[in-house]
């Protein structure tokens, strides 16, 4: 697949996202946050562990670990956004989120000694600044507790993007996702029974958010996005994904008749010129492996290279 298309996915799944911003407040106004991230993943866990069941058992334990590492990012960035939200305003939240598109460059830096570009550092920055003028708010520049639990939250969405690209080039685009969602669910389901309490009952408003957080938002979104991270680079993907924001101010514009102000536009336009100021040329290096009669596997005299890898990954 030529990396234009990968990008074109990731586009598309910002844009399912968006939506889900709203079907998640929908969810969480009759479900608590650890039930729903259960109820989402363990949900869109079913389809892809179903279909590609043979080809699970046939993994190599390298890949599994690969897969559980990845799940266990993801679910530790919704962990922390969902705690992030409880203490902030949803507006903040959003924003926080995504500078994760300032951490991907640095952290890239930090874990593979790539120095990010002069042009990488400038679209990210402008990404963050338009992100900014498009959900804060004058009143919105104290750091609070929640605060600090959603830039953690950045920090763990930025490691996930990370290692999908470096794990998921040998991996079925199935079973990367099969095995992160199901992580992803079984600690969200210790979770939720450990410290909430399960919904008494669910409308029928409750129950169609549910159903687009499952199929649309978490299956399909993270389907895509597994698969177009193999042709794209980690970089490419934290900026294009950062649109999330993007996509849920026209959807609350469109459906909920939220104001659009003038500063929020200027925000929308600094989002784009980030994109096409972006040189998105470099590449995390891939973990090499070998195919054996096991499935993939580091080889021999990769080993060591192979644990400081993961060691760097999971720190």
């Amino acid at each position: 697949m030529k990396k234009q298309y990968a990008n074109l996915m990731l586009v598309f799944v910002t844009i399912i996202w968006g939506g889900g911003f709203l079907a998640t407040n929908g969810a969480l106004a009759a479900i608590s946050p650890f039930y729903v991230m259960m109820i989402r993943f363990v949900g869109a866990a079913i389809f892809p562990v179903c279909f590609c069941w043979k080809k699970l058992r046939q993994l190599s334990k390298d890949e599994i670990r690969h897969g559980i590492i990845t799940g266990v990012f993801l679910f530790l960035a919704f962990a922390f956004q969902t705690f992030g939200l409880k203490y902030s305003s949803p507006s903040k939240n959003a924003f926080l989120t995504a500078t994760n598109v300032v951490f991907v460059p640095y952290l890239l830096w930090l874990l593979f000694h790539r120095r990010p570009h002069k042009k990488e550092i400038i679209a990210s920055l402008l990404c963050v600044g338009g992100i900014a003028l498009l959900t804060l708010r004058v009143d919105a520049f104290m750091i609070g507790f929640g605060d600090l639990l959603s830039i953690i939250c950045a920090l763990f969405f930025a490691l996930h993007i990370i290692a999908l690209e470096r794990y998921s080039a040998h991996t079925d685009a199935f079973c990367m996702t099969a095995m992160q969602m199901v992580t992803a669910g079984v600690l969200s389901t210790i979770c939720a029974l450990a410290f909430e309490k399960a919904p008494a009952t669910l409308g029928l408003e409750a129950l169609g958010n549910v159903g687009y957080l499952i199929f649309i938002s978490t299956l399909l979104a993270y389907l895509l996005q597994t698969y177009a991270q193999k042709y794209t680079t980690a970089n490419t993907a934290s900026l294009i994904l950062s649109m999330e924001a993007l996509f849920a101010s026209i959807f609350s514009f469109l459906i909920l008749h939220e104001m659009m102000t003038l500063p929020m536009l200027v925000g929308a336009c600094m989002i784009f010129g980030s994109h096409i100021l972006h040189p998105s040329k470099y590449r995390v290096p891939k973990l090499h492996l070998q195919r054996s009669q096991h499935g993939y596997g580091a080889p021999k005299e990769n080993r060591w290279t192979y644990v400081t890898t993961i060691m760097s990954l999971m720190i």
